[in-house]
């Protein structure tokens, strides 16, 4: 890409990021029957690695309350990196109705935690999370190069050339 765009980049970024099944929620899911993908990043402060931690899992308490709620969360292992960590929540939608439904549980985590424990998990929010960006990407099968039984399951979508 870069030999083909390289007129057209002012600049490019090569990361690894590695899956952390402990800080995801039910994250097996088919991917071949989505369609969107909400990918939120963190940029966590230096030093702050293990505040992280004790915030997603406290957020996750709650979300493992609420059925439908699910993501994978990744960290980032290679690449520009800012002082600190950065973290990716993936979370993969098969219309864009889950994004609706989404804030409606993020009002249900409040009430799930509370008050007092919603404004710790704030207050640790803020001293741990440096910066946050979350983006919508709708799959574009012209685009892509999903395996045969993709395909198979759903040519109509899939199978676009």
């Amino acid at each position: 890409a870069r030999v083909a765009d390289g007129a057209l980049l002012q600049s490019y970024d090569t990361s690894a990021y590695a899956l952390r099944n402990e800080l995801s929620l039910r994250a097996g899911v088919k991917i071949e029957e989505m369609r969107y993908f909400e990918i939120t990043t963190f940029n966590v402060r230096s030093g702050h690695r293990q505040d992280w931690d004790t915030l997603a899992k406290g957020y996750m308490s709650a979300y493992e309350k609420i059925p439908g709620a699910h993501w994978a969360a990744f960290e980032k292992v290679y690449g520009d990196q800012n002082s600190g960590a950065r973290f990716l929540l993936v979370t993969p939608m098969k219309s864009l109705a889950e994004a609706d439904q989404e804030m409606d549980d993020n009002k249900q985590v409040i009430s799930i935690l509370g008050a007092d424990q919603m404004k710790k998990l704030e207050d640790l929010a803020a001293t741990t999370i440096e910066s946050s960006d979350t983006q919508v990407y709708q799959i574009n099968p012209k685009l892509s190069y999903p395996p045969d039984a993709w395909v198979k399951a759903d040519p109509a979508f899939w199978g676009q050339k």
